[in-house]
């Protein structure tokens, strides 16, 4: 789970800007709130939802935890620049690098982790076990006098050998990457398996942390209705459930060479080559349509295209594509996947953290509640997390969520951005804290000039 996460001097972030998913002390929806098994542990939130008008860096807050996920799980190549967004309005903050900082919870242990970037270097690195009265360094890296220095104070290796392994890794690390993601390529979680608590919170990150911006597709569809590895029943309920006239989902199968048009030879040539070392690749073609390439038992390259069905007047079933399903359907058909993963009983899929980017998105007002409601549901017993930035105003009710639930961003007059709860505002329960937030009481709301006025004036 997310306990916390930080990010400073980061696009429009030029302070230390931190969202907590601590409970206070808020007594509403106790059953928002996960409790740990032990006394020392934290009560962590299971929702937040981000409110800012357009600009004020509720997106860049998601894009700043994007970002540093992929440099955990993906990197960059060695001798690459980094991909350093400081924020711009400020001279001296071009000189300053950007910093990130995740404290999570995997199992009953509490992590630290973190790291500061220029353009060309990690300044700085470092993970702690954190308990109640003290920290444990498990390690640290510091960029001192033109060189990087690591620490391994708190690891307990078995031998002197293994020790000076993870040393050498340490001294083999480029500038531009992470130790931890320099760990997974060199199979130290293998080599070194006792050593759990890296390889522990890189699978947070790889397995755990699932972030959807607007654009996002949900590219495993294809592949999990071809494997029988998605209950397509279910995901047609759910999709029925909101109306979609949606009453199943299937893959249609196609030649690839012939009767896709739409993609490039030279796209297709390119998919064949990758098809020697994969079984299957994802092809994207425009308008929205997308291609599940394969192998068949001949070894001959064969694609599969989602289609959705609709009833006609006669109850039979008749098939579209799904570029001419409405937006928010096709919105749906990506958010839905995740929904269904925390039904699984597979213990990974009941502790995730789902970060979503505008939720409401091309979604009636009531599909937005329904989801958050049905997430809050689905995982009263689990774990999971689920944090969105939107403008629907309509969760802003106290009959919905808590005031710990509820975020706000707002841009100053510099195009600095700050992040802020409502539990700021004690506000009371009776309250509607829905009107007070359009009246601009709570502050996320744009400052709209005269426009007409101004127009007219010109």
């Amino acid at each position: 789970m997310l306990v916390r996460f930080a990010v400073e001097n980061f696009m429009s972030f030029r302070e230390s800007a931190e969202l907590s998913m601590v409970a206070s002390r808020v007594q509403l929806h106790p059953d928002h709130v996960v409790r740990p098994k032990r006394r020392t542990g934290l009560r962590l939130l299971k929702s937040s939802v981000i409110y800012g008008a357009n600009a004020s860096g509720k997106s860049n807050l998601i894009k700043g935890m994007n970002l540093a996920q992929k440099l955990v799980t993906a990197g960059e190549v060695a001798g690459k620049n980094l991909p350093f967004s400081p924020f711009k309005l400020d001279k001296t903050a071009l000189k300053k690098p950007t910093r990130f900082e995740f404290e999570i919870k995997c199992g009953e242990i509490y992590y630290a982790y973190g790291f500061s970037m220029n353009s060309k270097r990690y300044v700085e690195e470092w993970l702690y076990e954190i308990h109640r009265k003290k920290e444990r360094l498990i390690f640290e890296r510091e960029y001192i006098d033109q060189k990087t220095i690591f620490k391994f104070d708190g690891l307990k290796t078995k031998t002197d050998s293994d020790r000076q392994f993870l040393e050498f890794i340490g001294r083999g690390t480029p500038e531009n990457r992470l130790f931890l993601r320099e760990c997974f390529e060199r199979n130290v979680f293998k080599d070194l398996s006792y050593l759990s608590s890296l390889k522990t919170v890189y699978a947070w990150f790889d397995d755990r942390l699932t972030i959807l911006f607007p654009s996002s597709k949900y590219a495993g569809l294809e592949m999990d209705l071809h494997s029988d590895d998605l209950n397509v029943g279910l995901l047609s309920t759910v999709l029925n459930h909101f109306d979609t006239g949606i009453s199943n989902l299937s893959l249609k199968k196609i030649d690839l060479k012939n009767d896709a048009p739409e993609i490039p030879e030279e796209v297709k040539e390119e998919v064949y080559k990758r098809l020697e070392e994969k079984e299957a690749a994802l092809v994207s073609g425009p308008r929205g349509i997308r291609y599940h390439v394969f192998l068949d038992s001949d070894g001959q390259a064969f694609a599969h295209k989602l289609m959705t069905s609709h009833l006609d007047s006669d109850g039979d079933e008749v098939q579209f594509e799904l570029n001419q399903e409405s937006d928010g359907t096709q919105r749906l058909l990506d958010i839905a996947p995740g929904l269904l993963d925390l039904l699984s009983q597979d213990e990974v899929s009941q502790d995730k953290v789902y970060v979503i980017d505008e939720l409401d998105r091309s979604l009636h007002t009531e599909i937005t509640t329904t989801l958050v409601n049905t997430f809050l549901h689905i995982t009263a017993n689990r774990d999971s997390q689920l944090i969105v930035t939107t403008h629907e105003s309509n969760l802003l009710n106290l009959d919905l969520l808590r005031r710990d639930e509820i975020w706000f961003t707002q841009k100053n007059k510099y195009g600095q951005s700050k992040l802020y709860s409502l539990e700021e505002f004690k506000a009371r329960f009776d309250k509607d804290i829905r009107k007070d937030y359009l009246v601009g009481r709570f502050g996320g709301v744009p400052v709209i000039k005269d426009l007409l006025k101004d127009l007219t004036n010109a």
